[in-house]
């Protein structure tokens, strides 16, 4: 009897994360969120830095990936002086909560008040840590000094430099 357990044991403790499906396909095990807030405010950041406040409707958090999966966002974070420096919507969101980059999606809408800059596109990447912008497909960036559209767009809040890989249409007012 105790042989017939103790083989039972060894079998559980050695077996995989892994299971074979009707296809004979493999499949590693699936992680689940560890919670799912309605209605959620969240801070993506420590105390001694800048960092994001987040609104979302639902946030689901899967922390073996570190990583946030977020529906209808806001956020907004704060320069040196209390004001507002970036905020932002999208429809939908995977934040990496250890990089605090936030890959959005579904009418992306960001604004930097430096310069009075209003970036809308489809999706596009934002580093909070660094305030750097990636957006591969069409966008549309308005300021103080134009509007430009186009693809490709790269952007370094801090230096304020940006650039797309290609310009559809623009405006420069001096």
């Amino acid at each position: 009897m105790k042989r017939i357990i103790s083989l039972l044991l060894a079998v559980l403790l050695l077996a995989s994360c892994s299971f074979r499906s009707g296809d004979d396909e493999v499949h590693e095990k699936a992680y689940l969120p560890d919670i799912i807030l309605e209605n959620a405010k969240y801070t993506l950041g420590q105390s001694g830095e800048r960092p994001v406040y987040i609104e979302s409707s639902r946030m689901t958090f899967y922390s073996h990936d570190h990583k946030a999966v977020v529906e209808d966002i806001s956020f907004i974070s704060y320069d040196e002086d209390g004001e507002p420096s970036v905020e932002g919507s999208a429809d939908h969101g995977e934040i990496d909560t250890e990089t605090k980059r936030m890959d959005l999606s579904g009418n992306v809408r960001l604004r930097a008040s430096d310069g009075g800059m209003m970036i809308e596109a489809d999706s596009l990447m934002f580093d909070s840590e660094n305030e750097e912008i990636e957006a591969d497909g069409d966008v549309h960036v308005s300021s103080d000094d134009g509007m430009f559209a186009g693809t490709g767009f790269r952007g370094d809040l801090r230096e304020e430099a940006y650039a797309f890989r290609t310009i559809t249409e623009g405006v420069f007012e001096i």
